[in-house]
């Protein structure tokens, strides 16, 4: 009898207890659904609070940063028949692109600028010729010294991208190429810039490269190169393939829009060697004047003037034979009318 009563107060106590077990196990797992719930959620918002932050850095950063340029065709043609006072058929094109990107945070700046300009013109049944060919990229990066002045380096370089040929006596003689001449400069000092319409470098602290990267042109000691020495005819040591000098350095850059749908661009700079003939001067002067017809059309003007007494240029006498070489002033004009797209 005992173990009856035993065996049924146990069962009782049993069947109270699964009843409280199970409630207890579902308040575990909602307790548990629960925390998990609210550690998502808490994920959820630190990654949203994560991505909103990294949103706002790339904004900031994007402020930062002003870009501009033209990017610029122009094309143009003429078609003469039976044209009594005579001239003869051509076509043209000439490409441009002028881009500028400044970045300026706390007191750092830094300016970034790359022209680029291709063209050609074809007189009839002539080869074509190069009208324009040339790459220019150049960046300066500075910290505030004091008042729109920044102290800094300067990097600049210039090439071309295609082969130039002597005109117009022989276009078989090869003159320059990529790289042939190549100008890297690197220079110290300091930057003012009062406007983002102005700035002016000056650099008491200058190495100026110039690359030949033509055998051929290097052994003739073109642009400033050390030249071949021969004995006999017989080449004895290749010409130079690098000239490096160490001077000062001036580079301005003005950009503005001096009347309504008409912008001027220029661009100066002058390097003097210390080392050889520091009187001499190496002038580049580039200057670009785009008048907006509307959206989409423009006429462009752009001429560069350059003295370098390292560039040797033919000089020829009244029959167009050349008598000699020096150095001279050069100078080039190129206008047209074409799409232009202003950034």
């Amino acid at each position: 009898m005992n173990i009856l009563k035993f065996i049924l107060v146990s069962a009782a106590i049993f069947c109270i207890s699964i009843p409280a077990l199970a409630q207890q196990t579902l308040q575990s797992d909602s307790a548990r659904k629960a925390d998990s719930i609210k550690a998502y959620a808490l994920e959820r918002a630190l990654e949203v609070k994560k991505s909103d932050s990294i949103k706002k850095t790339k904004a900031d950063s994007l402020k930062s940063w002003h870009f501009d340029g033209i990017i610029n065709v122009a094309f143009s043609q003429v078609s003469l028949t039976n044209w009594a006072a005579g001239g003869q058929n051509s076509i043209g094109l000439v490409s441009i692109v002028s881009l500028h990107a400044t970045y300026s945070k706390n007191k750092i700046s830094w300016l970034n600028s790359i022209d680029m300009g291709y063209g050609f013109q074809k007189l009839d049944n002539n080869p074509a010729q190069k009208s324009i060919d040339k790459i220019e990229a150049t960046s300066n990066i500075g910290y505030k010294a004091f008042d729109h002045t920044l102290a800094g380096i300067l990097v600049n370089f210039k090439s071309q991208f295609a082969p130039g040929y002597q005109y117009p006596n022989n276009d078989s003689i090869l003159q320059s190429n990529f790289m042939a001449p190549g100008y890297l400069t690197i220079a110290a000092g300091l930057t003012y810039a009062p406007n983002k319409s102005l700035s002016i470098f000056v650099s008491p602290a200058t190495l100026k490269y110039t690359f030949v990267e033509n055998q051929a042109l290097a052994n003739t000691g073109a642009y400033g190169v050390t030249p071949a020495v021969y004995d006999s005819g017989r080449l004895v040591t290749p010409g130079k393939e690098v000239l490096v000098q160490v001077g000062a350095y001036f580079k301005g850059d003005y950009t503005a829009t001096i009347m309504k749908n008409i912008t001027l661009s220029t661009d100066l700079s002058l390097f003097s060697d210390y080392l050889k003939n520091p009187q001499d001067i190496v002038v580049d002067w580039t200057t670009l004047i785009q008048m907006k017809i509307n959206k989409y059309i423009s006429v462009t003007i752009n001429t560069e003037l350059i003295y370098d007494q390292n560039i040797m240029i033919p000089l020829y006498n009244s029959d167009n034979i050349v008598i000699g070489k020096g150095p001279r002033t050069q100078f080039k004009d190129l206008s047209g009318v074409g799409l232009a797209y202003n950034l």
